[in-house]
């Protein structure tokens, strides 16, 4: 019979880890049933259903409209396969607030050790105005519990981080660029400082310091700030233990990070270097989102396979439970009837019937279907002497049955 071509969206999500990178240029058929080929273990489910060359053909397919090149493309292509659920998104935001407040807390910690106490140090949980009360973090498990009345363990994937080297990278990066643009302001409006100091170059003065200094002359930048100076600058030394401590953040905490600098830096009057932190922004919003729909299509994977596991295993549960109750079911139906048959023998025996009449024929007619043949048992039964009785002749049958059957096992 002839197959049909795989749906493109079964293929996508199968192979979607493997046409990543430079593999996502990929376009040519013979690479593309190459790359199958060497990832056919993890596509065993696809293969089962569909040979190789359509699944392949509909993988190049896709590569050639570039769906493996972001997910953003990939979304626009299967929209569904990217939906979140209400329930989702409020555990999802549920998350980043607790881990917002959590790095909050140990910035502030590291505030009250590091600075003078004359400093008034504000964190981002002490002005956000939308602070989200405390929670647990969440899975998505109340989900599968609604949907299928059972608990599965569903690890989930937010909050979203960016991988560490990146983060280090990025807010190293930012912190040069605010303190050379301090240093550039000091030598406009207050050059005094830079002397007092022995200041003579961006690299030496570290943005901690920088924070203190602007804190005490307000009246140079606070006129084109857009927050509160107090604001702006706690989240400068926000910014620099991050990266002095290696703080994780998540991917929102350095975006915020981020958009504070930018500010700073147009109230410092820098659009270059203002510029610059903006195009970072743009780039680090951009792989953010990235990001957040592979986490989604990943969980959204998983949720989909967690309901087919489950979907079998109900199927066989239910199985194991009917071979179960059928194994007991038969068993006492053959102890019934052999109960049967022995009453019945005995009772013709009680009755004091003729020998090799009704008895004999009552535990023959039991057993009839399980012999080789009438003959072996009424032999010895018919040899046997008629004053040794029905019972004798009964128990000889037997012992030539069992005998029989030992040497036809052994053999």
């Amino acid at each position: 019979m002839a197959q049909n071509d795989p749906d493109e969206r079964l293929v996508y999500l199968a192979c979607q880890h493997i046409f990543r990178g430079s593999n996502s240029h990929v376009r040519k058929l013979k690479a593309v049933k190459g790359l199958i080929e060497q990832n056919r273990l993890a596509l065993s489910d696809i293969l089962r259903e569909h040979d190789i060359d359509r699944t392949s053909t509909v993988a190049k397919k896709l590569l050639e409209n570039r769906v493996f090149n972001s997910t953003l493309r990939a979304r626009t292509r299967f929209p569904e396969l990217f939906d979140v659920s209400p329930t989702q998104s409020a555990e999802r935001e549920a998350s980043e607030a607790e881990a917002a407040r959590d790095e909050a807390n140990t910035v502030q910690e590291i505030s009250e050790r590091e600075a003078p106490e004359e400093i008034e140090i504000v964190s981002y949980a002490a002005f956000n105005d939308e602070r989200t009360p405390s929670t647990d973090r969440f899975t998505s498990t109340a989900l599968l519990k609604n949907n299928l009345g059972t608990i599965a363990t569903v690890p989930s994937l937010y909050p979203v981080y960016i991988q560490y080297r990146g983060q280090h990278f990025l807010l190293t990066t930012i912190q040069g660029l605010l303190e050379e643009s301090c240093f550039k302001f000091a030598q406009q409006q207050f050059p005094h400082v830079l002397a007092t100091n022995g200041w003579d170059c961006p690299e030496a003065g570290e943005l901690t310091e920088w924070t203190k200094i602007l804190a005490q002359h307000p009246a140079a930048m606070v006129k084109d700030l857009k927050r509160p100076l107090h604001e702006v600058l706690g989240l400068l030394r926000e910014l620099r233990h991050s990266a002095v401590h290696r703080l994780r953040k998540t991917a929102a905490g350095v975006e915020r990070l981020a958009e504070n600098a930018q500010l700073f830096l147009e109230a410092l009057d820098d659009p270059v270097r203002s510029e610059k932190v903006a195009c970072i922004r743009r780039e680090l919003r951009s792989s953010t989102e990235e990001l957040k729909r592979n986490k989604n299509l990943l969980e959204g994977r998983l949720l989909a396979q967690l309901r087919e596991i489950q979907t079998r295993r109900i199927e066989l549960e239910a199985w194991e439970k009917s071979a179960k109750e059928t194994m007991m079911s038969e068993n006492l139906q053959c102890s019934n009837d052999i109960a049967e048959g022995l009453q019945r023998c005995v009772q013709a025996i009680r009755a004091d019937e003729p020998a090799g009449v009704q008895g004999e024929n009552t535990l023959l007619d039991e057993y009839s279907d399980s012999l080789d043949s009438e003959d072996e048992v009424l032999e010895p039964v018919v040899a046997a002497p008629q004053s040794h009785g029905l019972v004798n002749s009964l128990v000889e049958a037997i012992a030539v049955r069992w005998r029989s059957n030992f040497f036809v096992v052994a053999s």
